[in-house]
């Protein structure tokens, strides 16, 4: 939670109202129902704005002060909270995923530490003890052969006439010989296991899965084919042309903000609007506060047109797939990035000395819309003298209120 103290000096500089109260009635803002009693404890728009943030209410603390911030600074706020989305995806891209691959039934990924040992193939006939056995085996085949030579003359004849015609006694009661009963369980073995594997593709229950999973993935095809019919998909080479065109759409205004550059950023919010750039420059769009640029009649802007914007641009950016930050972490982020905005610590004046406008620089070291250092998250009081608070304020950086 935001320390107190972090507010202490700090004031927001860029506020339009000095009232929750006036930001209802002249910026149409809605108090959320379980904050209206917060609200009526502070009234002023300042305290109200403190208390959302230090119960960690980033969301709200942000909707809020998007409807109370100058319009431009609200422009400005939107193309930081962009930066950090883009610098995020620069240290983790995101792998975007086909339409094509949605629905599609995929093998679950097993951990390398619950997967069975890989079977390796076993070469048996260089098995020392395969060696060993093969030999044992024709011993004992070369020794029988020579004991049936020692027999004397007959004796291996009668035994083999006498397991014929025992064989023989044997096939008359049972109808097969032992011989052909063993070669008969070897292939009734393997018609049962055919029989098995065949009436499980047969079995009714089998057959109504196979048909189910056919149906599926059958409209599953169709879906897909519908969407991308109904849907233009846009080139990665397209999207990345009209982001950094809506980009320099919003900075341009930002720093001159004249009926030319306000177009720009209509023009170029609407050719990619499902994009956060895109909603970026629709927002310094609405900010500029005239809906009919290089027009003699003036059309004035909604005033909670451009704050609602600001408030799904928040959402889009929060919820980007990829980056490093999850979705509470980004939220905090945009508000902190909004409340140096709001005290006027953060504007667009350092940025044009160079005369490069920050999202020309992309890089992992570049500016990522935050420009302030964090405070402690403990910090001690220390007692102060005199002469300690005269070095501080000699030493202390000069506090420049907004400029542009």
């Amino acid at each position: 939670m935001p320390d107190k103290l972090d507010w202490l000096n700090e004031h927001f500089v860029l506020m339009k109202y000095r009232t929750v109260q006036e930001v209802t009635v002249n910026s149409h803002y809605k108090i959320p129902f379980e904050q209206r009693e917060l609200a009526k404890q502070n009234p002023l728009a300042e305290d109200y704005l403190k208390k959302l943030a230090e119960q960690e209410l980033f969301p709200l603390a942000s909707d809020f002060l998007a409807f109370n911030i100058h319009q431009r600074a609200l422009a400005w706020w939107a193309y930081c909270c962009v930066l950090s989305v883009e610098k995020e995806l620069l240290e983790k891209p995101h792998k975007p995923v086909d339409i094509s691959e949605i629905g599609v039934r995929k093998k679950p990924e097993i951990p390398d530490w619950a997967k069975m040992p890989e079977e390796k193939p076993v070469d048996y006939k260089s098995n020392p003890d395969y060696i060993r056995l093969q030999n044992d085996l024709s011993n004992i085949k070369m020794n029988t052969e020579r004991l049936i030579q020692q027999l004397p003359p007959g004796i291996w004849e009668k035994h083999l006439a006498l397991r014929k015609q025992v064989y023989a006694e044997f096939k008359k009661v049972v109808g097969k010989d032992p011989d052909e009963l063993m070669a008969d369980a070897l292939e009734q073995v393997d018609k049962i296991k055919a029989l098995k594997d065949e009436s499980e593709a047969k079995a009714p229950i089998y057959k109504m899965k196979k048909e189910l999973e056919e149906k599926i993935e059958k409209i599953r095809k169709e879906t897909v084919a519908q969407i991308k019919a109904a849907v233009t998909e846009k080139s990665p080479a397209e999207i990345k042309e009209q982001t950094g065109e809506a980009m320099d759409a919003v900075y341009a205004c930002i720093t001159a903000p004249t009926d030319e550059n306000a177009q720009a950023c209509l023009n170029a919010g609407n050719a990619c609007p499902e994009t956060p750039e895109g909603l970026t420059a629709l927002i310094a769009f609405w900010s500029y506060g005239n809906l009919t640029p290089k027009m003699d009649q003036v059309v004035k802007t909604p005033p909670e047109l451009a704050p609602n914007g600001m408030k799904g641009l928040l959402l889009k950016c929060a919820l980007t797939p990829g980056g490093t930050r999850k979705f509470q972490e980004r939220m905090k982020l945009y508000f902190e990035i909004g409340r140096e905005v709001g005290f006027g610590k953060n504007n667009w004046s350092e940025f044009m000395k160079d005369r490069v406008p920050p999202h020309k620089k992309p890089g992992l070291s570049e500016f990522d819309g935050l420009l302030g250092k964090k405070a402690p998250a403990n910090p001690q009081p220390v007692a102060e003298t005199p002469e300690s608070v005269s070095e501080k304020s000699a030493a202390a950086p000069k506090f420049e209120r907004f400029k542009g």
